[in-house]
């Protein structure tokens, strides 16, 4: 992690957490991040994943472990059009995602300052999602393809 702030007193992280559709191989990873990004790493960290009705995986703080990868450099006006995907404005208390800084724990067991989403609606994911028990959304994702 850099230590400049930007305008709004944030850290500066230039890599993002990602454990569902931007996974390379899947929609929102060719929409937002092919050929704006050079390097993706194998990591995990703490939490309960859902598979949400809508097609896409909600992460809830728990401590189940979530696989996923570390994608970088992510610049500002990068994060900026994630935050959109996301439903993330820092300036807004109904987001359906919020951004915080966590250490996730890279294929190598180094711990790496990320940006990761964390869905909001605790008790709408849990009554209507399914539990992806592993925490491997794309794996998830291969075995309700095959059935």
């Amino acid at each position: 992690m850099r230590e400049d702030k930007t305008a709004n007193s944030e850290p500066v992280i230039e890599r993002v957490f990602v454990y569902g559709t931007l996974l390379e191989g899947f929609r929102n990873h060719k929409r937002y991040l092919e050929g704006r990004i050079n390097s993706i790493t194998q990591a995990k960290t703490y939490g309960l994943l859902y598979h949400l009705p809508q097609g896409y995986p909600a992460l809830l703080r728990g401590d189940g472990t979530v696989e996923g990868e570390i994608v970088a450099p992510i610049d500002a006006k990068l994060l900026k059009a994630l935050d959109r995907l996301e439903g993330y404005s820092k300036w807004r208390s109904n987001n359906l995602y919020v951004r915080e800084m966590r250490n996730i724990l890279t294929e190598n067991g180094e711990e790496v300052a990320c940006w990761i989403y964390v869905y909001t609606n605790e008790r709408y994911a849990r009554e209507k999602g399914i539990l992806v028990p592993d925490g491997n959304w794309r794996k998830f994702m291969e075995k309700r393809q095959k059935t």
